[in-house]
């Protein structure tokens, strides 16, 4: 489960992902037509399971407003010291997009999967090192400011949709797949 993001902002990622790939080598970048915020993952399922998945997450569509976010800071995973995930940080002020995230993992609780206990971090994920690379390219990484198209009111994204999809990986990255896309319809005052 996902959201993904505008086309606005896919011009702003590939500049950021080439000022990124100044300071460091070995990155296996995500292209920026898949970039997404994850809201959950379900691991591999049985294709029968997405119809009940689809019926669930439609219900939290209907429940939940659109909701207003913004690009923040870069960042990495797990940490500086052994850098594994490099990301865009999206920050969400009116906390719309954490309601979402756990309004969709309470429906998936109901349908039998178990929830994430890791506390939800908005990103989106620009690439992976396979090695960690050294501290000095990691803190160079950080320490890049946003390009023009991601900061200020460029940066602001309104979220109005949840998507299933499916996530191949393959030798030149991961390919995603729409399954359902679904409107948010909620009431903000609700």
């Amino acid at each position: 489960m996902a959201v993904h993001v505008p086309d606005a902002w896919l011009g702003g990622l590939t500049v950021l992902r080439e000022r990124l790939a100044r300071h460091t080598a070995g990155v296996r970048w995500v292209q920026p037509d898949g970039s997404h915020v994850t809201l959950a993952f379900l691991g591999q399922i049985a294709r029968s399971r997405v119809p009940g998945i689809a019926a669930r997450l439609s219900d939290v569509a209907r429940e939940c407003p659109p909701c207003r976010v913004h690009a923040g800071g870069i960042g990495v995973f797990p940490h500086p010291g052994r850098a594994t995930v490099l990301w865009l940080g999206v920050q969400d002020p009116s906390g719309g997009l954490l309601r979402l995230q756990r309004r969709v993992e309470q429906a998936l609780s109901a349908e039998g999967f178990t929830p994430d206990e890791r506390p939800f971090h908005p990103h989106v994920t620009l690439g992976r090192w396979r090695t960690p690379p050294p501290r000095t390219s990691v803190d160079a990484v950080l320490a890049e400011p946003l390009p023009p198209a991601l900061s200020g009111s460029a940066g602001e994204w309104m979220v109005t949709e949840i998507r299933l999809m499916e996530s191949r990986l393959t030798s030149e990255g991961s390919i995603y797949t729409v399954l359902e896309a679904l409107r948010l319809t909620g009431n903000a005052a609700s």
